[in-house]
Parts: structure tokens; C-alpha cells; sequence
């Protein structure tokens, strides 16, 4: 198996346009298909806490270039670790190492498989710490990781080797400096080259499995924005509507302040404050029901807090700022009231 990935990577890091080869048993955002328990050196759990779970990916070739995950102490896998009777090595995810490791440097340190230390499981070295990744939707908790070089994992991991089991299929990552769609071709030929019965399934971009993840809570969002967008839409035609009448009916009175001095300006302001007084008095409810929707709405949010300070405070200007465009004709038609004309016709 990894001698045919390893032709498979050579062949496709030599077509045009191509950077970076790897492959591995999962790949993020898909969700977790394998998981292993594991018993890190040193680490003592405290009473009740249950076993230790790691999402474990199987990789080969350049997967972490492919991937961009960044190297944040240690090294990368290596070929010399794919060689037979290379020492058993990991790389473990940033949250694994700092909540597993804490205090410690966890380069050299050694994670076995199994629910302590004790197992008979041989342990894995630890050679690197990379960044977290998501491995689902981006607003799910990160969950620890770990990586092993294809080469070294065993098909029989006993009872507590795999809470899922190894992926029986792995899938190929492709770094491109041109469209992705222009190595597809490539990538179809190539694979049947070497395997005229191996099929490709589910060839798809980055950016194309992030938006299939997060289509049904784009959905919901567009339909709340619509939804939103026509209430806007709504208390600003009722804004437009209360300050029209109010104008009508005061024309008398406006007519009279005008008749004893009062100027177009003073009159425009008025009418203006007149109307911001009703929006405060809508702000004022509506945020008091936001403070309580935000619980029901929190889980279409992502890195927002569902009571930010700025985002509060940037839609109730916004809300201003539309009122203030509602009221503006109403306003102007009450400052441009002729005193005579308009108490002759009283």
C-alpha cells in the first residue's frame, strides 16, 4: 500500500503546478473517522476522569506541506522513519501536548497506546508538536491529535489500539500553485496507470468540503438575514409612516412656531428628535430581546460572542442611521411648511 503511494506522490509531484504530495487517513473537517486511546509519559489523571481519546491520522509523503499545518516544535516525519525497524515516532497536536505535557517538553517524551502506560502496546516517541486542526465544523471544540507515518502502523491494534479502527482508505492531499481543477485530469490519469481497478471518489477542493460543512448553517443564516433584512425594512416604512402623519397633523402647530420665529433648522431638528425617540424606545425592547435570544441563536455564530460589545453597538447605530434616513423627508416636508399658506388654510 504505501509502495503505491509513494509512486503515486512521485508522479504527481513532478506534474506542472504541482507543490506538495501527502496522504493520510483523514484530513480536516470531514470529521474524525479513527481515534486511539492513549496513555502519554508522566501524565497522572485524576479520579474519575476517564480515558485519554486522541484522533489519530495515518500520513505518508508531504502531508503537513500539503496541509500547511504549521510546526510548532520538533520536526516533521522523515523518510528514515518509514524505514523497517525505524524507532516507533508521533506528532501530537498543540492542545495534546499543553494539556498532556504541561510544563514539560514534550519532544522525546513517549505516548502508548492503551488506557495506561502499563500496556503492552510499544510506545511511540514524540518527534514533533504541530498546530490544532478542525476536525469538523469550525465552531466544534478541537479535539487532542495525534500523527503516525503510514509505514509504522500495524493492522492488528488489539482491543484498545482503535476506538474506530484504521481508515481503509486514505486520502490524497494536493497543494497547487494554478486551479485545482487542471491537476484533476492528472491526478485521474495518473492513479489509473498505476492501478487500471483503483477508482477515485469525491475529488474535491479545500474550499469546496469548508462550504459543503458549513452549508446548512450558511442557510439558516441567509434566511435569518432575509428575515431581518424585511423587519428593517418593515419598522422603517413604520417610521416614514408615524413621522408623515405626525407631520400632517402638526402643521398647524409648525406653522405658529414659524409665524413666531422659530427657524427651518429648529423646526428640522424636532421633527428629527421627535423620531429619534421613537427608535430609541425600539432599540431600547429590542436589545432587551436579543439579550435573551442570543442562547437560541449562539450556534450560528463563529468567533462572535453572542454578546459582543462592538457588534451591539455598530447595529444600534446602524438602526439610528436608518431611522434618521426614515424621518429625513417627513422632517423636511415640516421644515419647508409655509406659516400663511398653511394657517390659512386652518
Amino acid at each position: 500500500m504505501d509502495a503505491f503511494l509513494t509512486n503515486l506522490q512521485q508522479r504527481l509531484a513532478a506534474e506542472p503546478g504541482v507543490k506538495s504530495v501527502g496522504f493520510a487517513s483523514n484530513i480536516p473537517i470531514v470529521g474524525q473517522r479513527s481515534g486511539r486511546l492513549i496513555a502519554p509519559e508522566g501524565y497522572v489523571k485524576s479520579p474519575g476522569e476517564g480515558w485519554i481519546i486522541a484522533s489519530n491520522y495515518l500520513t505518508q509523503g508531504k502531508y503537513f506541506d500539503a496541509t500547511r499545518i504549521p510546526l510548532v516544535r520538533g520536526r516533521y516525519f522523515t523518510p528514515s522513519d518509514d524505514q523497517p525497524g525505524a524507532p516507533l515516532v508521533t506528532i501530537i497536536s498543540q492542545s495534546l501536548a499543553s494539556r498532556y505535557f504541561s510544563g514539560k517538553d514534550p519532544i522525546g517524551m513517549r505516548i502508548k497506546v492503551g488506557p495506561d502506560f502499563a500496556s503492552a502496546m510499544p510506545a511511540m516517541t514524540v518527534v514533533g508538536v504541530v498546530g490544532d486542526i478542525k476536525q469538523g465544523a469550525r465552531d466544534e471544540a478541537t479535539v487532542p491529535q495525534m500523527y503516525e507515518p503510514l509505514a509504522q502502523a500495524v493492522a492488528d491494534l488489539g482491543p484498545f489500539g482503535a476506538m474506530i479502527g484504521v481508515a481503509g482508505d486514505m486520502d490524497i492531499v494536493i497543494r497547487t500553485a494554478a486551479d485545482p481543477s487542471a491537476v484533476e485530469s492528472s491526478l485521474n490519469k495518473t492513479v489509473h496507470e498505476l492501478d487500471p481497478l483503483l477508482a477515485l471518489a469525491n475529488v474535491n477542493t479545500m474550499d469546496e468540503i469548508v462550504a459543503a460543512t458549513e452549508s446548512s448553517r450558511r442557510f439558516n443564516t441567509a434566511i435569518l438575514t432575509s428575515f431581518a433584512g424585511i423587519a428593517l425594512f418593515l419598522s422603517l416604512l413604520g417610521i416614514y409612516g408615524v413621522m408623515a402623519y405626525s407631520v400632517s397633523e402638526r402643521t398647524r402647530e409648525i406653522a405658529i412656531r414659524m409665524a413666531l420665529g422659530a427657524t427651518r433648522g429648529t423646526v428640522l431638528l424636532r421633527t428629527l428628535r421627535h423620531a429619534f425617540s421613537l427608535t430609541t424606545i425600539g432599540v431600547a425592547i429590542g436589545v432587551a430581546a436579543s439579550l435573551g435570544l442570543t442562547r437560541l441563536l449562539s450556534s450560528l455564530l463563529y468567533d462572535v460572542k453572542p454578546l459582543d460589545a462592538l457588534v451591539m453597538i455598530g447595529t444600534i447605530i446602524l438602526l439610528f442611521i436608518c431611522s434618521s434616513l426614515a424621518a429625513w423627508l417627513p422632517a423636511r416636508r415640516a421644515a419647508s411648511v409655509d406659516p400663511m399658506q398653511a394657517l390659512r388654510t386652518e
